[in-house]
């Protein structure tokens, strides 16, 4: 997902969202009653390591009183034009209102923040597909309260996403909050963060806020600015059951947790991104469309850099099967080989070809891990790089369109000269799309 110029690679670690409240309400008590204030509160979340501001003119609080339209603007107006010119954050306003929300846009924010997902009102859903930018959608109880929460929440988030797709959102622009301390009781809201990987069901982002809530202080019997332990334990929680985004007022010290956290849950201590190279395959159903939804899973979690040409191919091993389309992509991943082999699996599966498939028969979908920067592995479930790769037209021809300079590391060799070795195969590979 791009927000603001920014990508933002769902997976690889966990992305902090800074709270700027200009609401003098505020239920955290930290409304900030000037321009210059949230400036400089901007300023300093963007060097304590927020990846994006959320700006929002209304508190949200149980019981506040409704701000009009055109006071909410007079609010997140002008604080969004000073923080857009002076701080290189992606910026979100939390608003679910359409004119307020247009107004932002204008003003500089690259995304929506919608507490009501949509119920309120789906204008909001067009002005969002209109200009092509991202919302976050949650799930908001307080109108009609549930029982089982967890089912109500994951239903009233696929109405939100379904709505957004019909007003023309597009699928990668949506991020998912469970709207902790909306509608819920604090046993509903302990439920939702200790079953958060349940909502990973709906396929997209999903973005934590926990920050000072009641939750935390009817837990600990604390008020609201003496939170920061109780949130640390629902942000490193949330991280381990699946968390994209966490968004908080202590920017400091969540982005601690959330490195924390990250090092142990995603297996990587540092930012340094990985080149990997992957070569996809199918010979079942719309082909074609397979390759695209692969494609869409892999950008959701990776940065997805180049694309080969499509090329049609004939079947190797069981020749009794359709014929193969084929592509190789390169991407920039923090994910540990392990984790990505993992991930390839996962998606295979989502698309329907079961964990037992025979190596032979065909598939839906089909991915290899061809290299992995430059290193050479070897263990009983993963081998890298391919160890058919060599002998493989269908990869290495789309291979030689993004990469012919590439070095194999296990036989010295550039990508350009293993194809040379198989070029009489390489005449039945058929280039059927561009490249990208």
């Amino acid at each position: 997902m791009r927000i603001g110029g920014v990508d933002f690679i769902w997976g690889e670690r966990t992305y902090i969202m800074g709270i700027i409240n200009v609401s003098p309400d505020s239920f955290s008590g930290d409304g900030l009653a000037s321009a210059d204030r949230a400036v400089e509160q901007a300023r300093s979340f963007a060097a304590a390591g927020a990846d994006i501001l959320d700006i929002g003119g209304e508190s949200t609080r149980p019981g506040s009183r409704p701000v009009t339209v055109d006071e909410e603007i007079r609010r997140v107006v002008p604080v969004i034009e000073r923080i857009s010119a002076q701080v290189p954050v992606p910026l979100s306003v939390d608003t679910y209102k359409p004119e307020v929300a247009w107004q932002a846009l204008e003003a500089g924010a690259h995304m929506l923040n919608d507490i009501w997902g949509l119920k309120k009102n789906c204008e909001l859903a067009v002005i969002a597909a209109e200009r092509g930018v991202p919302v976050i959608l949650m799930a908001n109880q307080r109108e009609e309260p549930a029982d089982d929460i967890v089912p109500a929440v994951i239903a009233d988030l696929n109405w939100a996403v379904e709505s957004a797709l019909a007003a023309g959102i597009a699928g990668e622009n949506i991020i998912l909050d469970p709207g902790i301390g909306f509608g819920k009781t604090s046993e509903q809201n302990l439920e939702l963060i200790r079953c958060l990987g349940k909502l990973k069901v709906l396929e997209k982002p999903l973005l934590l806020a926990t920050s000072r809530k009641s939750v935390i202080g009817q837990t600990l019997g604390l008020a609201e600015n003496d939170r920061v332990e109780g949130t640390a334990a629902t942000v490193a929680l949330g991280i381990a059951a699946g968390a994209d985004i966490i968004r908080v007022h202590d920017v400091m010290a969540m982005s601690r947790v959330a490195r924390m956290s990250d090092a142990i849950v995603r297996g990587r201590m540092s930012d340094r991104l990985i080149t990997v190279y992957l070569g996809l395959g199918s010979n079942m159903g719309d082909r074609r469309q397979n390759l695209e939804r692969a494609l869409g899973y892999i950008a959701q979690r990776m940065r997805l850099i180049k694309q080969s040409p499509v090329y049609e191919t004939e079947p190797v091993g069981n020749t009794e099967q359709p014929k193969f389309l084929n592509q190789v992509c390169e991407v920039k991943t923090m994910l540990s080989p392990e984790t990505l082999l993992a991930f390839t699996k996962d998606v295979e599966q989502k698309m329907g070809r079961p964990p037992s498939h025979a190596q032979d028969s065909p598939r839906t979908m089909d991915i290899d891990i061809l290299f992995y920067a430059d290193q050479v592995l070897s263990s009983p479930d993963l081998t890298v790089p391919h160890p058919r790769l060599s002998k493989r037209a269908f990869v290495l021809v789309p291979l030689n369109e993004i990469a012919p300079e590439l070095v194999d590391p296990a036989s010295g060799r550039t990508i350009a000269e293993l194809l040379e070795e198989v070029r009489n195969d390489a005449r039945g590979v058929r280039q059927i799309g561009g490249c990208r």
